[in-house]
């Protein structure tokens, strides 16, 4: 989107340095020094000049060192929308093409994919500064884990920065024990009596040290007070006066210095500033749109040149914002003073950023507005895009904040709340709770993203999910195909689901058609749901005895999910699927397995799905051919439960019925004892020789716990170990002990 362009453009530039403040070298010097350790902390509360600082620093050093700026907002508290940024901002800095890193579309593939790929960018890259602005807006552990890893896992000359108001989530404690971490706190950032001398000159007002020292005092030398100070002495009749009467504790300084500011404005100003602070960016076009004005460019060009706390997001003047915690004043004074006009702010704000493509923050300012008409429409529109590329937690934000009755009992934001659901792993139950919202009233339509009605939009959903069952999901999807036109983006949504839903019924012939119709629809490739018609046809094909033709459409299916990001989303469980089957007709069990487990663990471990049963009832098939009985049971164990939670079994309850017929008949065990282990399994005896758990194994080697299981059950057979003591004696008997290098790679 041509807004979310321009938003990132500003949020990957640091703010402009002001002329007139104070300099710091030895503070500059300490962010230096922290190159080669993983991690520079700059951490105080606001108003400290944490930002200015970190600014100052790149103004020194840019045409030196490459320097990748991030400015967080409470938006990147979505994973996926964090690490997109991430990822850009370093590809940007370092002039690569911008898919040289694949996008994330999951917390799994930021793990999976984004986070070794960025860690591999880095290793060749030329020495760099990444700095995360105002980490503590970032509120989501899944951020947290992720970017502690990625410092952690960065190499020396890659220096992390982190600006923070408080304790971030980051592994800061093991960091400072490993003397990995350099940090700049609130008590190094204090304002010295000489450096509040600078600032007073600089600002060309006299003052008597004595004067000087009671202020810087009395600030406890806070920079925002001090700024402030400086701004009401200007317009001060007797600032002596001022300085010997100005008293209070530094929590309320800000408060009581603002209103004296804002009193010292002229009333047109004071209106401007005021109601310019529900915007959490300013630019001219915007303000004259949202406060009907037309000289909003001289107005933010004089409260720039007034030193008003605004803050320059560009060197050419064209984008602002106000320092936090004057916005927050502003936004206080604008709630008790004008309460009236707020909401209208918030509709000409989401109608301005609509005209501008920019979706994402119309979205927020209808809701803001309480405008349900406006939020239903542009979230309906903006959720399906946005959830494709794994933005859930963005979606789920907005919901979150659509919690009014009337916003809840809306039809068209209760079905994409559906689709959300199942996307978020919740199960059927959270589905069918807000599908029968979507029902409850006639159909009505068309809906705001174009799908025909509500009637089909629900039919949609349930028939991807199966959430009614497999027959239903077969006359749901037909009602879809039936509804949307030929030529409608929507017809892939019916399908697809049809094609799945015939194959899971046992009509593998008819479902070969819905499901190669969808795969050569226009833009095809960009879609995530072409990725399970590609594994349904390399089922049926192998169903015919077509092997290579489905091992081809298989692996056709993977590298699609690679390409469009969903290599470790719930898309990717079915190719996984497809290709285990595949390798189970060869003697490469093992891979058939690992796709297998693969496939279990990406279908959702949290809700019972015919996704999960399907890949467990092929991976018990497997586990017994290769002699590993008790895996067989647990495996096949687990689909029925799954399958008995469901409407209705179709051909995954034939499957279950063949496969444990099997498992009365004892497959031939190979005898291990005496092969060579693989690479991959040499790697995993070296750790657990060292003591190292499964789920330690897993994090070091990048795996999935079900992988690494797998890999130890084989290790036990071929050294013939009962338990980890005689695994830990056959390893150094037979020469297995020695450390194998570990190569870090996704997946």
């Amino acid at each position: 989107m041509g807004g979310r362009s321009l938003t990132l453009r500003t949020k990957l530039r640091p703010p402009q340095v002001r002329d007139g403040f104070i300099d710091r070298p030895d503070l500059l010097q300490r962010l230096r020094d922290g190159r080669g350790r993983s991690l520079t902390l700059v951490c105080a509360p606001a108003g400290y000049g944490k930002t200015t600082l970190l600014a100052q620093w790149h103004s020194a050093d840019r045409k030196t060192t490459p320097f990748v700026w991030i400015s967080l907002d409470e938006r990147d508290s979505d994973p996926i929308r964090l690490w997109t940024d991430l990822v850009s901002g370093v590809l940007e800095t370092l002039q690569e093409e911008p898919g040289a890193i694949a996008a994330p579309t999951s917390a799994s593939s930021i793990t999976d994919v984004a986070l070794p790929g960025l860690v591999a960018t880095l290793d060749d890259a030329q020495p760099l500064v990444v700095v995360l602005d105002d980490w503590h807006l970032v509120r989501n552990p899944v951020c947290d884990r992720t970017v502690g890893t990625l410092v952690e896992r960065a190499p020396a000359h890659a220096q992390f920065v982190v600006a923070s108001r408080s304790e971030p989530g980051l592994p800061v404690a093991r960091l400072r024990a490993q003397g990995k971490l350099a940090e700049v706190r609130a008590v190094d950032l204090k304002v010295t009596g000489a450096q509040a001398a600078e600032l007073f000159r600089n600002a060309g007002i006299a003052i008597t040290k004595r004067d000087l020292h009671r202020i810087t005092a009395r600030t406890e030398g806070w920079l925002a007070a001090l700024s402030l100070a400086l701004l009401v002495l200007k317009e001060h009749e007797d600032p002596r006066h001022f300085v010997r009467e100005f008293s209070g504790d530094t929590q309320h300084v800000f408060e009581y210095l603002a209103r004296d500011v804002l009193d010292a404005t002229d009333p047109d100003t004071r209106e401007f500033l005021v109601r310019s602070s529900v915007l959490d960016r300013l630019s001219a076009p915007l303000c004259d749109a949202v406060l009907e004005r037309s000289d909003s460019a001289a107005k933010l060009a004089d409260v720039e040149r007034s030193n008003l706390f605004l803050v320059p997001l560009d060197s050419s003047g064209a984008e602002y914002r106000y320092h936090h915690l004057f916005e927050a004043v502003l936004r206080r004074e604008l709630a008790a003073s004008d309460t009236a006009s707020v909401q209208a702010f918030h509709v000409r704000a989401s109608h301005w950023y609509e005209e501008h493509d920019d979706i994402e923050r119309a979205v927020e300012h209808a809701i803001s507005a309480h405008d349900l008409a406006r939020s239903s429409a542009l979230g309906t529109i903006a959720a399906v895009p946005l959830l494709s590329v794994g933005r859930m937690a963005t979606v789920n934000r907005w919901f979150g904040e659509l919690s009014w009755p009337e916003a809840q009992a809306d039809r068209q934001l209760a079905a994409v709340r559906a689709l959300a659901a199942g996307l978020s792993g919740e199960g059927r139950d959270a589905i069918e709770r807000w599908l029968r919202v979507a029902e409850d009233g006639p159909d009505v339509g068309p809906l705001a993203n174009g799908v025909t009605s509500t009637r089909s939009i629900v039919a949609m959903i349930s028939s991807i999910y199966l959430s009614r069952g497999i027959e239903d999901a077969i006359a749901a999807s037909t009602l879809v195909l039936e509804t949307e036109p030929l030529g409608s983006e929507w017809r892939y949504a019916g399908l697809v689901p049809l094609g799945q839903a015939l194959y899971l019924a046992g009509r593998g012939d008819e479902a070969r058609k819905p499901l190669d119709e969808a795969r050569r629809l226009p833009h095809a490739r960009q879609r995530a749901t072409t990725l399970i018609a590609l594994s349904y046809l390399s089922l049926i094909a192998l169903a015919d005895g077509a092997v290579e033709d489905a091992r081809t459409l298989a692996e056709h299916a993977l590298e699609l999910a690679e390409q469009l990001g969903h290599a470790s989303s719930a898309g990717a469980a079915t190719p996984h699927l497809a290709l285990g089957c595949v390798l189970m007709q060869g003697a490469d069990l093992l891979r058939a397995i690992e796709h297998l487990e693969r496939s279990a663990h990406l279908a959702g471990d949290e809700a019972p799905s015919y996704w999960r049963a399907h890949a467990l009832v092929h991976l018990a098939a497997a586990r017994h051919r290769l002699g590993d009985d008790d895996g067989a049971r647990d495996a096949l164990a687990q689909a029925r439960a799954g399958l008995a939670e469901l409407p209705d079994a179709g051909v995954l309850g034939e499957l279950c019925d063949d496969t444990e017929r099997a498992l009365r008949h004892h497959a031939r065990r190979e005898s291990f004892r005496g092969q060579d282990l693989s690479e991959a399994e040499s790697r995993v005896l070296h750790r657990l020789v060292d003591g190292y758990s499964v789920s330690q194994v897993a994090h070091e080697l990048w795996l999935s716990s079900n992988t690494v299981k797998t890999h130890r059950r084989n290790i036990y057979r071929k050294l013939g170990a009962a338990n980890r003591d005689e695994l830990v004696v056959r390893a150094h008997e037979t020469g297995f002990a020695p450390r194998v290098p570990v190569e870090v790679h996704p997946g």
